[in-house]
């Protein structure tokens, strides 16, 4: 596993050119400072009020602490190879409050990496793994987030972990442009 390698391919889906960009975000459209992963979310069309609904949901979600959102996002972007979501929330998730040390560990798979960090993060980055690997859950992940958060947040933790299974995929298959880490700046969320 580790930290994902740059894409390695020289045919890319474009991003939407501007206009079609400013259509689809509206009045609150800003080329500096609109991600690119929202920028080629708004070339989908029909699709992509509900993309953007579900990128408000996950990130607007009280009930989903924004250290545990970006441990599901580092580990899948880890397990599924995807470089724009590292890249853009490797910053968004020292922005939340996790450290260097432990954003490393959240990449890692070898014997013991994983110790030194928080329980609750250990059991993300499993149920991570295993629905990302095995497409389930084993009955003690599941028993054991049912029992830590309850029956609502345990399937809102794992929609947030299907959310970014799907998102990895479209972004790497559209191949997303990298971001600048000026344009991230303090953000712990795509959308500001």
């Amino acid at each position: 596993m580790g930290k994902p390698a740059a894409y390695d391919s020289s045919v890319v889906v474009p991003l939407p050119d501007e206009d079609e960009i400013a259509r689809s975000i509206g009045d609150g459209y800003d080329p500096d400072t609109t991600l690119n992963v929202l920028k080629m979310m708004s070339g989908t069309g029909d699709f992509f009020p509900a993309l953007i609904g579900m990128v408000k949901a996950v990130f607007g979600e009280p009930d989903i602490d924004a250290k545990h959102r970006e441990v599901i996002i580092l580990r899948a972007a880890s397990v599924l190879n995807c470089p724009y979501e590292w890249q853009a929330n490797e910053l968004m998730a020292r922005n939340a409050g996790l450290t260097a040390s432990e954003i490393d560990a959240v990449a890692g798979d070898a014997p013991g990496e994983l110790d030194d960090l928080d329980a609750d993060y250990r059991l993300l980055i499993a149920a991570t793994d295993e629905l990302l690997t095995s497409a389930t859950l084993t009955d003690d992940t599941l028993r054991t987030l049912l029992d830590r958060f309850g029956t609502t947040t345990t399937r809102k933790y794992i929609a947030t972990i299907a959310w970014f299974s799907l998102l990895s995929l479209f972004l790497n298959g559209t191949r997303v442009p990298m971001e600048t880490t000026d344009k991230i700046g303090q953000r712990i969320s795509p959308l500001g």
